[in-house]
């Protein structure tokens, strides 16, 4: 069954923006008293505030403290990208314009806040959300990633079946919202996530970044 569609997630996918997530969600759980590792961080980054926060510090902390914990990550996020230029990941601009070159339909769907999306575009300097047919951010979902909400949503954005969709991620939990939504997920490794990993949580293809992607683009869409 070929893809007529393609769902992007953003951060680690398209501009390397991991590391400054987790320093941001690091200053964030310090400010509270919670003494997180950066390693710890790291491997629930790709999960929204409202997944991330309790699979840290777990579901009374976050009760407690975790909507303070998630405002100020997102004020720290915000110093972070105005204080630096994020990268754009290679090949990234060029395969979601190659998508849409093919005659695919495209949608971005991130667990930020609009506010962090414009504040990741305007310091990578590509507006990847002028790039794609539709846009699906935090404030249209229940729940974050690994849920299915996001995907979901833009699967109904696109008007396309979910079995001819493809999700593009860089984490296990792009993989699993993918699959719950009843769509296909091709990994690419520049979030810090290994092959072994994607693979567990359900890709069915894993390359090494999205222009690794791009080469294979064709075989893949059929």
């Amino acid at each position: 069954m070929g893809v007529q569609a393609i769902i992007f997630d953003l951060d680690g996918t398209l501009v390397d923006t991991n590391p400054a997530h987790v320093e941001a969600w690091r200053r964030a759980f310090t400010e509270f008293g919670y003494d997180i590792p950066a390693g710890r961080i790291a491997r629930e980054v790709g999960k929204g505030g409202d997944q991330l926060v309790p699979a840290v510090i777990g579901p009374d902390a976050d009760r407690r403290d975790g909507e303070a914990v998630r405002k100020a990550h997102g004020r720290e996020f915000l110093k972070i990208a105005a204080g630096e230029r994020f990268r754009v990941l290679p090949g990234a601009e060029a395969l979601v314009r190659g998508a849409r070159d093919r005659g695919l339909r495209t949608a971005l769907a991130t667990s930020s806040q609009p506010q962090y999306l414009r504040a990741t575009t305007e310091s990578c300097g590509v507006d990847f959300a002028a790039l794609v047919d539709e846009l699906v951010t935090a404030e249209e979902a229940d729940a974050s990633k690994p849920a299915p909400d996001l995907v979901a949503a833009a699967v109904d954005k696109l008007g396309v079946p979910a079995g001819r969709c493809a999700m593009v991620g860089d984490t296990p939990y792009d993989a699993q919202a993918g699959n719950k939504a009843g769509v296909r997920c091709w990994g690419v490794l520049t979030g810090g996530f290994s092959a072994d990993d994607l693979r567990a949580a359900g890709a069915v293809d894993v390359r090494k970044d999205a222009a690794d992607l791009l080469a294979h683009l064709d075989e893949l869409v059929r």
